[in-house]
Order: structure tokens, then C-alpha cells, then sequence
């Protein structure tokens, strides 16, 4: 199965928030982890499953939390191009796709 790997960004989005609701809730932060690693090994197990977005991304919705992964396959790996909270600036992250 082909590894998941973060865009610098997009690691550091998910760092940032995880931190973030883990300050509001004791293991909040770990459930947001979870529900993104669980959002990661469905996108693993079926990539097209996603919603079809901008420069041949894909992207889906964790569940419980406002956040899509948006990704691309590639032939070696998953390439996560963003955590995006979903009140964030639309398409924010297509500056990292060049």
C-alpha cells in the first residue's frame, strides 16, 4: 500500500490544530488525530471515493471535526496537500501544487 505523506504545510496544519482542541479538551486533540488518520486509511483503501477538486486533487471530510484532507495520489505515494478547517479561505492551498 503506498505511504501518506505531508505536505510541510499541511503537517504543520494538523499539528497546530490538534494542539489547539487538546488546550480546549483534554483528549480532543487526539480524537482529531484519530478521526484524520481514519479519513487517511479510507482515502488509502479507495482515493476516488473523495470529491473531485482543483489541479487534480481530491479531497474528503473528516468526521466530527470542520476539517477536509485534500490529496493527491501519485504513483509512489498519497500527497496531503492540506488539513483544511473548513471556514478557512477557499482553496487557500493551491499555491503548494506549484
Amino acid at each position: 500500500m503506498k505511504p501518506v505523506v505531508y505536505h510541510r504545510l499541511a503537517a504543520s496544519e494538523l499539528i497546530k490544530s490538534a494542539e489547539f482542541y487538546e488546550r480546549r479538551v483534554p483528549k480532543l486533540g487526539e480524537n482529531f488525530l484519530l478521526a484524520v488518520e481514519q479519513m487517511l486509511s479510507r482515502i488509502r483503501l479507495d482515493p476516488e471515493l473523495g470529491k473531485p477538486g482543483k489541479l487534480g486533487t481530491w479531497s474528503r471530510k473528516t468526521k466530527r471535526f470542520p476539517f477536509r484532507i485534500v490529496y493527491l495520489e501519485q504513483p509512489d505515494r498519497f500527497w496531503i496537500v492540506a488539513v483544511a478547517h473548513l471556514s478557512r479561505r477557499p482553496n487557500y492551498w493551491t499555491r503548494r501544487l506549484c
